[in-house]
């Protein structure tokens, strides 16, 4: 089945409480940080994974949305950025705050990168069950 990928209008009624869109690149998403966010989620999108064009929609603008948020991040940080790995615990003075990343996130470099942002995680959480085999039983007898 072939689907129909979203419109930057599509993304932008999604997610109308999430980014402030508008024209000023320093204080807004502009059209181009969407456009460049598509292109980067069509790389790491499987069409298989999904039933129908509703679901394939949500899960495209989902990953979408975790490329803008990766690419705006980067783009505040410059030449000085520095990739933050994902962490088990984290200390301020006496302030302290820790959690469990399931292994199987921790050892697949790209659920690794999605669990960086909710919007990540939540596309996440809709593949993850995609992509577990199903099991049958099937009836029979083996001949000797």
């Amino acid at each position: 089945m072939a689907f129909v990928k979203p419109t930057i209008q599509e993304f932008k009624d999604y997610f109308f409480r999430d980014f402030p869109y508008g024209t000023d690149p320093l204080t807004s998403v502009l059209d181009q940080d969407i456009t460049n966010a598509f292109a980067e989620a069509g790389v790491n999108f499987s069409e298989c994974l999904w039933s129908d064009q509703a679901n394939y929609t949500i899960g495209y603008l989902l990953l979408s949305a975790h490329y803008l948020v990766i690419n705006l991040r980067s783009s505040s940080q410059g030449i000085s950025g520095q990739f933050s790995w994902n962490q088990a615990s984290k200390a301020v003075g006496s302030v302290s705050e820790s959690f469990a990343i399931p292994q199987r996130i921790l050892d697949n470099p790209m659920f690794a990168l999605l669990s960086k942002t909710n919007y990540g995680a939540r596309y996440l959480m809709l593949i993850l069950p995609q992509m577990a085999g199903q099991i049958f039983n099937a009836f029979g007898s083996t001949r000797p």
